[in-house]
């Protein structure tokens, strides 16, 4: 990466960290480095621009926000994109708007046990401990896209459907339940929560521990009232929308 005078910032009045990033942002879409190559170290970027670390990590940090680069702890910051991509927009307006996300971010499953809806699980999710659950991990993505969640879903045991079938269901576990089993969604409980990506969490989804995170966590319900399944499931902030519109209630 050679650089100009302007290149360095000698003219520019924006914030050092968002100079640095717009820099690199133009210097990545046209291919310094390309797409599969690494960005130079935050040492270099600081010996390159004069800048100092807080500046090269904020301006990378708005460039994983972005979706341009992915940094990997010993590996470097790898870029991934030419850029910027929308994020995956989910509209919340019903149950049908839920099982449209399930069609559109397919599941990819990659653990699956058996377990008891411990106390301190129980207390996750909003409910009373007991009963026997199928947990069922994954990765949820559309097709060429990188990873949009991080998935666990518990259902209810004697809903849940045979091991070797939930490849073959892409996800779609909700409407197999209906179908199969004669159960279907009559309500969903969801909460939506602001976080920070875990080591775990960051590692699965190929983002920095500590970047911004939004968490779901669900409880979908028959037309009795009765628990069918639970899921708790965390997105990268940069990578995931939620819309709704709200009416208000005619008066008289």
């Amino acid at each position: 990466m050679t650089q100009t005078g302007q290149d360095r910032g000698e003219d520019s009045a924006a914030p050092r960290y968002v100079w640095l990033a717009e820099t690199l942002k133009k210097r990545i879409a046209a291919g310094d480095p390309p797409v599969g190559k690494l960005l130079p170290t935050e040492h270099a970027l600081c010996e390159a621009y004069n800048v100092s670390r807080h500046t090269a990590r904020e301006a990378l940090r708005l460039l994983a926000e972005a979706g341009l680069i992915v940094r990997r702890r010993g590996a470097g910051t790898l870029v991934i994109a030419t850029e910027s991509k929308a994020a995956f927009s989910q509209r919340l307006g019903n149950v049908d708007d839920l099982m449209q996300y399930a069609r559109d971010a397919r599941l990819t499953p990659d653990a699956t046990a058996m377990v008891s809806l411990e106390s301190h699980l129980a207390r996750t999710f909003g409910i009373a401990p007991g009963g026997e659950y199928m947990r069922v991990s994954g990765l949820r993505a559309v097709p060429g896209e990188p990873p949009l969640a991080l998935t666990d879903i518990y259902i209810r045991a004697d809903l849940a459907p045979p091991v070797e079938k939930l490849v073959e269901m892409n996800g779609l576990i909700i409407e197999w339940i209906a179908s199969v089993r004669g159960v279907s969604t009559a309500r969903v409980d969801q909460a939506i929560l602001a976080g920070a990506m875990t080591e775990r969490e960051a590692g699965k989804l190929d983002c920095e521990a500590g970047t911004a995170a939004l968490r779901t966590r669900r409880r979908y319900y028959d037309k009795s009232g009765r628990v069918i399944a639970l899921s708790d499931t965390v997105h990268p902030g940069n990578r995931f929308v939620y819309e709704m519109s709200l009416l208000r209630e005619t008066e008289g």
